[in-house]
């Protein structure tokens, strides 16, 4: 190695050191960054199992989140109507709870779906609606059904536990995304689950922030349904990604989902109380029962 190649490399890694060293003194979280293990190239299979295993430990000790949101849904023509909404959700080990709340318009204020994660066992969905005063429990034929008209189905509103799906590594890539060319690692996942719409999803995770950048969706005869893409992203407490806006695109119907918060909390406790000065409290499990659903808690 010539003295000019030498100095330009260790001037390449000590501006490394210096990156990776502010990246940590960002790090407000509490939540180490995971080391990064040595993959196994060699097997498709491993390899994608190992890469949506780290994705997920990436995104692992953020707690609970708070989101208030506009919802717009779009349909064929391109005309539009406009919904709010309020989400809920709780970090679990064995799987996270949710819950997705209407606050606008009118005529569906306060209609709710909570769900319970299982990482081994069906998901629990529930959907309240102020109507009738009753919950209903969504039963698992009824999971592909569109929620409330929208372009997520109730499949959709729980996070994809690794352990459900068979993964496969398809390829290094990059995704034309609304802030560029965006590196991706191209993982496809089979649901191991019967009740789903799905035959597969096409997972594109950011190869550097270990983020969800789009998912595509493919029916049951393996044609493609859906894109969701995620957006304006934020970067909470220098630790933890998230986007502002979803959007889920239905290819064969033409119709979208557009969801953009407009307020997003990510570990309550790391934020004061503006009257008291105080913490928040975190979120509890008392929080996502279903009476906390119907508003009686």
């Amino acid at each position: 190695m010539n003295v000019l190649n030498h100095g330009a490399l260790l001037a390449a890694l000590l501006a490394a050191s210096i990156g990776g060293a502010l990246r940590a003194q960002d790090n407000k979280s509490g939540v180490p960054v995971p080391k990064l293990p040595e993959f196994d190239k060699s097997d498709a299979a491993v390899y994608g199992r190992q890469l949506a295993d780290y994705a997920d430990l990436y995104d692992t000790g953020w707690r609970d989140s708070y989101a208030v949101s506009n919802m717009t849904l779009f349909d064929s023509n391109g005309d539009s109507v406009q919904r709010r909404t309020v989400q809920l959700i709780l970090e679990k080990p064995d799987g996270d709870k949710s819950i997705v709340r209407f606050l606008t318009p009118a005529e569906i204020k306060g209609v709710a779906a909570l769900t319970h994660e299982h990482p081994d066992a069906v998901d629990d969905n529930w959907l309240y609606l102020p109507a009738t005063k009753r919950v209903r429990r969504i039963s698992g034929a009824n999971k592909t059904a569109s929620f409330q008209g929208t372009e997520f189905t109730y499949e959709d509103l729980s996070n994809r536990i690794v352990a459900k799906y068979d993964w496969r590594f398809l390829a290094e890539a990059e995704i034309d995304a609304a802030a560029g060319k965006v590196p991706v690692y191209s993982l496809e996942a089979k649901p191991r689950y019967t009740d789903t719409g799905y035959s597969r999803l096409v997972i594109h995770v950011h190869r550097e922030y270990w983020r969800q950048e789009r998912i595509e969706f493919y029916d049951k005869a393996d044609r493609l349904l859906k894109v969701l893409d995620n957006s304006v992203w934020k970067h909470r407490h220098g630790r933890f990604w998230r986007p502002m806006k979803i959007a889920m695109k239905n290819e064969q119907a033409k119709k979208r989902t557009v969801i953009e918060s407009s307020n997003q909390l990510l570990n309550l406790a790391l934020y004061k109380n503006k009257r008291t000065g105080k913490p928040r409290p975190n979120l509890t499990d008392a929080q996502f029962t279903t009476d906390a659903l119907t508003g009686r808690r």
